[in-house]
């Protein structure tokens, strides 16, 4: 006698096998015996039916007659495995030879059982038949799975490198905006730096020619000096006004302007020492390290490309 587990039974019961045989007795027995096991079964004795019955339904497992009227067990192979690949068929037949069994092995049948069949054997085929079956549904549904998850990432990469292209377009025009911005900032603090040295030098330099100011000439020409050097094009500089003080800023725009260090001295009246502590300091704060750069030059070509972009009115 053939014990189920309560687990397999529970496990049976969504299982479907057809039992297709023109010997209504043999199917009796069958279906008697594997509904023991609680599955469903189902019998047909036409086996011109068989085509419908497996288009309709489901069926784990077809037990195939191969010797019958009208059509053939070898015939119905095909078209059950066209109309369900799922299934798998076991042959029973009342004529067993090697031919036969090689025949029903390369039309893809699972097993190949002789009549009469024992019931032991029978269970033992439909157990391993339907572990398989169970073991390559589960690997398809995986494969699917796994499709879709990468048609999923693929969908994903795709929308990354999208948006990742919309930040990069963004990031580059914001750049850009950033550099307009920057640019029209500068010039526009040396538009107004200009407009200030030829508003205001113009005054000075009338205050400086009244007689009745004579004894403010002193403080005229030094107020004419901090403006010449508030205005210079090294005051808007933005890599040399933001690191220098008023002091060495004024001294630099004096060697710019080809003044020697003797000629700084009586200009702003300190001593020689201290001037030459502001021109190293100047150096310094510039990174002008080497001894064989001008300072004079470099800060010619700075003083230059401050005033390149408008000329005082």
């Amino acid at each position: 006698m053939i014990i189920i587990e309560r687990d397999a039974v529970e496990a049976n019961m969504d299982t479907r096998i057809l039992i297709v045989d023109d010997d209504h007795q043999l199917c009796d027995a069958l279906q008697q015996m594997i509904s023991s096991w609680e599955i469903n079964t189902r019998i047909i004795t036409k086996p011109t039916l068989v085509a419908n019955q497996v288009k309709d339904t489901f069926f784990n497992i077809v037990l195939l007659d191969i010797v019958m009227p009208e059509k053939s067990g070898f015939d119905l192979i095909p078209e059950i495995n066209r109309l369900c690949p799922e299934t798998k068929i076991i042959i029973m037949t009342g004529h067993a030879d090697k031919e036969s069994a090689i025949k029903a092995l390369r039309l893809g049948v699972f097993d190949f059982l002789e009549k009469p069949i024992k019931m032991e054997l029978l269970h033992h085929c439909v157990v391993r038949a339907l572990d398989t079956q169970k073991i390559k549904l589960e690997l398809s549904r995986t494969i699917e799975e796994l499709k879709r998850k990468q048609s999923d990432l693929l969908t994903h990469k795709q929308r990354l490198e999208y948006v990742n292209e919309e930040l990069f377009e963004n990031n580059n025009a914001l750049s850009v905006l950033a550099r307009n911005l920057e640019r029209t900032r500068q010039e526009s603090e040396k538009r107004i730096v200009l407009k200030i040295r030829s508003l205001i030098l113009p005054v000075v330099e009338k205050l400086q020619q009244d007689k009745k100011l004579k004894r403010y000439k002193a403080e005229l020409s030094m107020l004419e000096n901090h403006i010449e050097t508030l205005t210079s094009g090294l005051a808007t500089d933005t890599r040399i006004a933001p690191v220098l003080s008023d002091t060495e800023l004024r001294i630099a725009s004096m060697v710019a302007n080809g003044l020697k260090s003797k000629e700084i001295v009586k200009a702003v009246h300190i001593s020689l020492d201290t001037v030459k502590t502001h021109r190293k300091n100047i150096r310094r704060k510039l990174n002008i390290n080497h001894s064989h750069y001008n300072l004079r030059t470099y800060l010619e070509s700075r003083m230059r490309k401050g005033q390149g972009i408008q000329k005082a009115p």
